[in-house]
């Protein structure tokens, strides 16, 4: 008999400690899932500032459909008369 009371306290005392180690962790974990939820929300006003932003900016000018360039006097391949005019510039520095 005095070794089950033995045990029974041993087991109590195992289980409030196990008890108070899982409610701090519960808290632990409690705040880290509000740091998160906290941090989502501060992407989210981010977010949202970008895209009100990039909706009030002036949408950009078309590019010309049938740009002419004067390539006269410059290096080239091909026919002088070709419709489509590829330029490559470059640079190695």
């Amino acid at each position: 008999m005095k070794r089950f009371s033995a045990f029974a306290a041993f087991a109590t005392l195992a289980f409030f400690s196990l008890s108070a180690v899982f409610a701090q962790d519960m808290n632990t974990l409690s705040k880290d899932v509000q740091e998160l939820k906290d941090g989502m929300k501060a992407l989210q006003k981010d977010l949202d500032e970008i895209k009100t932003l990039l909706r009030s900016r002036p949408a950009a000018a078309a590019a010309p459909q049938n740009p002419v360039i004067n390539v006269a006097g410059a290096h080239f391949k091909g026919e002088k008369a070709a419709k489509l005019t590829l330029i490559e510039f470059s640079d190695f520095q």
